[in-house]
């Protein structure tokens, strides 16, 4: 079975990260801190201080810019 929507959705979608310790949230592209050490990317809370993320550049998501 499949759901259908209803209402206009836009056609593109920004990934929204949410801080565990103090409730901020952005889309990546957007706020947050971004910290990269040679093949390390870490995402820092800028309200809190948090690291939100931590990974490889191979395995870390792009950010998506929205034009």
């Amino acid at each position: 079975m499949n759901a259908v929507a209803s209402g206009s959705r836009s056609s593109r979608r920004k990934s929204v990260l949410f801080c565990a310790e103090c409730s901020f949230q952005n889309p990546v592209s957007e706020g947050w801190l971004v910290v990269s050490d040679g093949d390390e990317r870490t995402i820092v809370c800028p309200e809190c201080g948090h690291v939100a993320d931590h990974r490889t550049e191979r395995s870390a998501p792009s950010p998506q810019r929205a034009d």
